[in-house]
């Protein structure tokens, strides 16, 4: 049995997987695989086989085999460690593996709850190179298995060559079908899969979407200026709007800046220099039209900025709405020394009922504005200005209560517009910012009021976007001119600084955690991972 057992695991190792279950297979039922007993088990030895013929069984795509020998090794799992717990051996890394394979084979496969397993077994101590690679390369399986072809790649770029030579037909397999699906039509594929969903059927291109908070409503706005409200579940269109397209088609208006309030009813849409349009989503019309100061780009001084447009966005509560007018691009060929115009420095508060500007600033000349935040007790706002200064006003008193001059440069003319560099942590009490060299945090707690601690940056290394998880850690991207950026996890305390990421990105522009779903999207200047 010991032959046949390094038979089935050479096979299994080099893809050769009929020959596993070919093998086996006839033992395997002579013994009981099929009925209701084995007459003569083995121990160890039958368990390995088992395993085997199950993981050969997966690979092959053949489910019912692999869950009937799953579940014999399962029973067989139990005897054992009920007689002689301490010589179970490498039989508790193939139960575990078995358990998590069962994702991969059951019918309504849901892929987060895999990937969750499998990364559990991996944490599972440390693994000698023959269980990792396996564990490694079902993880990328999943991620392949739901046409996430991106990041099944990275992760089998994780496999270390000592590691991919206790699994190299599977993963060499893999390699080759991810880069075969790759070359496929997508549009196809997006239209019949939940991992990419296509939605809208439009001759112009896109300028700018928004999910709202439910992520069951898509907001797009057009190059013709049509703005579109579409369902996520089938893509059908809500409403649709062309009061904007004089705007687009005039050139004064080319980008857009795009919210829904916190209950979906409404829609902000941010164009030109201060042009902001309010839709009533419930009742499928224009709610009201503000002017902060609703200009186009011929009526600004001569600038090197382009690609104009408002950013708006609401508190969490929707009682207030933000406006900042800014540029996303940056010309330094076309600049002689030009100044930032006024609008590019100045933001707007509106309390939403009312209609009514609560907070007005203009930065002095030479600042343009980077990030606005607004904490979710809204409290606090906060706004930072490239390679200037940060600013915290209460909103109670509309008074500002801290600033620094130390906000973050990123020096890049694509890195002009608004930035993730900003934020409050969930209960309101932190502050997070990109300063010139660190990640500065201030303490907004009466206990503590306004001290300050600094996440260090290696030398010539800034930060490029941040968030807060709901554990009081702050993610953030690290960023060096011509150099992979870096994805990192920082808490005070004991838990210190953790690499989430170290490769495969560029610029990284924001960070979404998903805690719900145990995920973390990143938007680079490179495609959404």
């Amino acid at each position: 049995m010991e032959q046949m057992l390094e038979e089935a695991m050479e096979s299994n190792r080099s893809g050769r997987y009929a020959d596993t279950i070919a093998l086996w297979e006839p033992q395997l039922l002579e013994m009981g695989l099929g009925g209701d007993g084995p007459s003569s088990p083995k121990g160890s030895e039958l368990l390995h086989a088992l395993y085997f013929f199950a993981e050969a069984a997966v690979l092959l795509g053949e489910p019912a085999k692999a869950a009937k020998a799953a579940r014999r090794f399962e029973e067989l799992y139990r005897i054992a460690a009920e007689a002689n717990p301490e010589e179970l051996g490498e039989a508790v890394h193939m139960r575990n593996m078995l358990q998590d394979m069962a994702f991969l084979f059951t019918k309504e496969r849901e892929t987060e709850v895999c990937l969750r397993s499998f990364g559990e077994s991996l944490e599972f101590g440390k693994l000698p190179p023959f269980w990792t690679s396996r564990i490694q390369y079902f993880v990328a399986l999943a991620d392949y298995l739901d046409y996430n072809v991106v990041d099944a790649e990275r992760k089998l770029s994780e496999i270390s060559e000592e590691e991919a030579a206790f699994f190299a037909g599977p993963i060499d397999e893999l390699r080759h079908n991810i880069q075969a699906r790759k070359r496929l039509d997508y549009k196809s594929l997006r239209a019949r899969h939940r991992a990419f969903i296509e939605l809208g059927d439009y001759e112009e291109w896109v300028v700018q979407v928004s999910l709202n908070p439910d992520a069951s409503l898509l907001a797009v706005m057009y190059k013709d200026g049509e703005l579109k409200v579409l369902r996520t579940t089938d893509g059908n269109e809500v409403c649709s709007f062309s009061d904007s397209r004089p705007l687009f088609q005039g050139e004064k208006a080319g980008e857009a800046g795009l919210a829904f309030s916190p209950d979906s009813r409404y829609l902000a849409v941010g164009l030109g220099v201060g042009i902001v349009k309010v839709y009533d989503l419930a009742k499928k019309e224009p709610l009201t039209e503000y002017a902060y100061p609703g200009l186009d780009w011929e009526q600004l001084e001569r600038n090197a900025y382009y690609e104009e447009y408002t950013y708006v966005t609401f508190s969490e509560t929707g009682r207030y709405l933000i406006m900042v007018p800014t540029a996303a691009s940056y010309d330094p060929q076309g600049d002689d020394g030009f100044g930032i115009p006024e609008p590019y420095r100045t933001f707007y508060c509106v309390e939403f009922a009312s209609g009514e500007v609560v907070l007005q600033h203009t930065f002095p000349e030479g600042y343009k504005i980077a990030a606005v935040q607004m904490s979710s007790d809204e409290r606090w706002l906060a706004a930072g200005c490239f390679g200037q200064g940060i600013k915290l006003w209460e909103m109670s008193t509309r008074l500002a209560v801290y600033e620094n001059k130390d906000f973050v440069w990123l020096g890049l003319p694509s890195r002009v517009g608004m930035t993730q560099t900003v934020a409050f942590s969930r209960d309101s009490k932190k502050l997070a910012y990109a300063s010139r060299q660190t990640v500065r945090i201030v303490h907004l707690a009466e206990t503590d009021a306004f001290r300050t601690e600094d996440i260090p940056m290696p030398e010539k290394s800034v930060c490029g976007a941040l968030c807060w998880d709901s554990r009081d850690r702050v993610i953030f991207a690290q960023y060096r001119h011509n150099t992979p950026s870096r994805l990192l996890r920082y808490r005070n305390g004991s838990e210190g600084m953790e690499v989430l990421l170290d490769q495969g990105l560029h610029d990284v522009e924001e960070i979404y955690v998903s805690e719900q779903h145990e995920e973390m999207w990143i938007y680079d200047s490179l495609p959404f991972r």
